[in-house]
This record gives C-alpha cells, sequence and structure tokens, in this order.
C-alpha cells in the first residue's frame, strides 16, 4: 500500500473513538497550521502502544503534515524501505525490536530512504538511562510522555521547510516560548501544560505558585520531617496531603503520587513505613524544586531535606540500652526546662556513631531545638523509648 493511500485511510478510519483526544486538544486553542500549496512533510510515528500512536498521530496530522503510524521496528523497516519521511517518532519500548535497535537498522539499512531524517525518541516519563544515552545512540533529540503539542509542534517548525511555515509571529513565539518551558519542566518531571491549564493559562499566576512552592521547600520539609521523626501522625499525614495537591496542581504528577503512597503509608497509625521510603520521596521532591527553582529564577532555595548534621563521630558505638538512658537523662532536664543542658547533652550524643534511625532522630532534634521547637524535640526523644 501506498503512502498516500495509508494516510488515506488512517484518516478515514471509523474504528477509532477519538473525542477523549479531541476534547483534550480543544482545550489548547492556538494550532499550528502548515501552509501545503508548495511543499510536503512526511512523518512517520513507530510505536507499539496503540491509543498513543493514534493520539499523536492525529495531533500532527492537525498540522498539516502527511503522517501515518506503525506498531514495530519491523513494520518501521518495511516503510522507510518504500517511503521517504522527513521527521520520524520512535518510541523507546517496543517488543521484539525496541528503539534504538530500530534506529541503528534503519540508518544502516541499504534500502532505507530515511538516513537523513530527523529521528526522535519517544520515551517514558521516568526512565532509567540519562538523556546522553540517546544522543550518543543517534538520536537528535527526546519527547517525554506525555505527549506535549507545543513540543511536537516546535520540532515540526524547525524541520519542515520555510515555506511551510505560517507567517503568524505571534503563534510562533507561543509555541516555542511554550515548547521551551516544556522541555524544561519534563526534565524534573513536571507537565507543563498541566500545570498551566490549572491557572487557566495565566502564567503568571502559574510561575507565583511555583515560586511560592519553591520558597518555603525549607520549612516545609523540615516540618514533615520532624512529624516523620517524632511520630505525629496526624500532623504528617495533614502536611503531605497539602503537598499532594499543590504538587498536582503545578503539574508535578509523579511527586504528587509519591506524596499520595506517603498518605497511604501514615493511615495505619504507623509511620515506619514512610520513614523508610522517605530517601526515595525526598529524592523526587527536590529534584522537582530544583528544576522549578531554574525555570522561574531562584537560586537561592536550600535543599538537602535529609542531610545529617553530624558527619564526623567520635568512632564509639552505644548500646541501645546506653541510647535509651542518655535519651531519658534528656527528657528529664527537658521537664526541668533546663533546655541549654538538655541541648549540650544531646550535642554529645550526635558525636557518638549511630546506626541509621538514631542517627537521624538525633538529627532532627538537634535541628528543632535551632528552631526553639523543644515539643518537637521531646516527640523525637520519646519515639526512642516508645
Amino acid at each position: 500500500m501506498s503512502l498516500l493511500d495509508r494516510i488515506e485511510k488512517v484518516r478515514n478510519r471509523g474504528d477509532i473513538d477519538l473525542s477523549e483526544a479531541e476534547e483534550r486538544h480543544s482545550e489548547r486553542d492556538r494550532n499550528l497550521e502548515l501552509y501545503t500549496r508548495e511543499a510536503k512533510f512526511y512523518v512517520l510515528i513507530v510505536d507499539a502502544d496503540y491509543d498513543e500512536r493514534v493520539e499523536l498521530e492525529r495531533l500532527i496530522d492537525q498540522t498539516g503534515s502527511f503522517v501515518i503510524s506503525v506498531s514495530s521496528g519491523i513494520e518501521c523497516l518495511e516503510q522507510i524501505s518504500s517511503d521517504k519521511f522527513d521527521l520520524i517518532f520512535i518510541s523507546r519500548n517496543m517488543p521484539r525490536m525496541d528503539g534504538i535497535q530500530t534506529l541503528r537498522n534503519m540508518k544502516n539499512s541499504p534500502a532505507s530512504k530515511c538516513r537523513d531524517a530527523k529521528c526522535y525518541v519517544l520515551l517514558d516519563e521516568k526512565v532509567d538511562e540519562p538523556d546522553i544515552f540517546f544522543e550518543n545512540a543517534g538520536f537528535d533529540g527526546i519527547v517525554r510522555k506525555p505527549i506535549d503539542k507545543t513540543i511536537i509542534y516546535s520540532i515540526i517548525l524547525d524541520t519542515c521547510p520555510a515555506k511551510m511555515i505560517p507567517e503568524d509571529e505571534e503563534l510562533l513565539d507561543y509555541i516555542r516560548d511554550n515548547s521551551a518551558n516544556a522541555m524544561l519542566l519534563k526534565s524534573c518531571n513536571v507537565r507543563y501544560i498541566e500545570g498551566l491549564q490549572n491557572f487557566k493559562g495565566n502564567l503568571d499566576e502559574y510561575k507565583a505558585f511555583v515560586g511560592e512552592f519553591c520558597d518555603s521547600y525549607d520549612t516545609v520539609s523540615s516540618d514533615v520531617l520532624d512529624d516523620l521523626y517524632s511520630g505525629n501522625v496526624s500532623s504528617y499525614m495533614e502536611k503531605v496531603r497539602n503537598l499532594r495537591e499543590s504538587s498536582r496542581k503545578i503539574g508535578a504528577i509523579y511527586l504528587s503520587d509519591c506524596f499520595d503512597d506517603h498518605v497511604n503509608m501514615a493511615k495505619d497509625d504507623s509511620l515506619d513505613v514512610a520513614e523508610s521510603n522517605w530517601q526515595s520521596l525526598v529524592s523526587e521532591w527536590e529534584n522537582v524544586i530544583a528544576g522549578l527553582a531554574k525555570w522561574v529564577g531562584k537560586n537561592d532555595i536550600q535543599l538537602g531535606a535529609t542531610e545529617v548534621l553530624t558527619a564526623k563521630t567520635n568512632g564509639i558505638k552505644l548500646a541501645e540500652k546506653d541510647i535509651i538512658d542518655r535519651v531519658e537523662d534528656l527528657l528529664k532536664l527537658l521537664e526541668e526546662n533546663k533546655k541549654d543542658e538538655a541541648k549540650k547533652m544531646l550535642g554529645k550524643l550526635a558525636d557518638y556513631d549511630l546506626d541509621g534511625e538514631a542517627r537521624l532522630k538525633v538529627d532532627r532534634a538537634l535541628k528543632a531545638f535551632d528552631k526553639d521547637k523543644v515539643n518537637t524535640v521531646v516527640d523525637i526523644l520519646k519515639s526512642f523509648i516508645l
């Protein structure tokens, strides 16, 4: 079947329900429409995921490009042997022949008509490989799922013949600006378009909320950690629920899901599981904060919510009973309102070689002392003997 016949078949499919895709795209009111009177622009999509393939196909079709899709690397090699494409999107994960192998075979095949085509890899939102891995593999760029329309538009604008590009400078600036924002935020797992939609397209309000989210990180993360290590379940859950909603509002969907997991972990009135998963949560949290801070131009955001105060110790390990004895002495001092003596004694306890959990609790108690949060210090110390 020729390329044009297949395009016609794709456009006239009656078995595809595109209502949801059309509804989503209708929310975005500025669409790219290429001029096709004097030139043609051909795009191929290679993706085993049927729904994602069809949605991307329809999105590209709306620009006036000629687009078809195939479901495997093998079909891709067959297609490029008969038709020439200007731009190819290849999914990283496919059965039998993955995206890397597909690109390699496409570039090395003597029958290929697409050795000069621009090729972009389609990645899931979370992947283990760094970006440079795909650059070294020969891809011209990366597109992360869920697919962002303005990123696709920008790629098409950079690839298609200049005479096809509309003379609407306002539209072109809109596409390129939004694409730049979306690309930057995808690197820290934030979905820009979803976030912007939550603020009804008001970029200033979106950025203002993001700025507050970044500014509050140091204080909020410290307070959440205090609740975690002092066993304050209700306060911990309330703070984490608020963080879950704020994360979703700014488009940090994966981070929001991480906070949701911690809400569920704490529902059984036990923070042990949440405590053991804290490092993975804060790692994603700080990744999001770092990217957002860069986006809104904040260079003074303090990260390192789980940083241990005492990097060096005296090398002496304490038995659990000895730790508890010292903690009980500390609590007695605090009951007598001898805060300075208690803080000095806690500092001496921090000099010992403590295991991971004890170290974190002592660290949190010292930080709480620095903020004059004595009640939090008491809660953390009590958690040693409960």
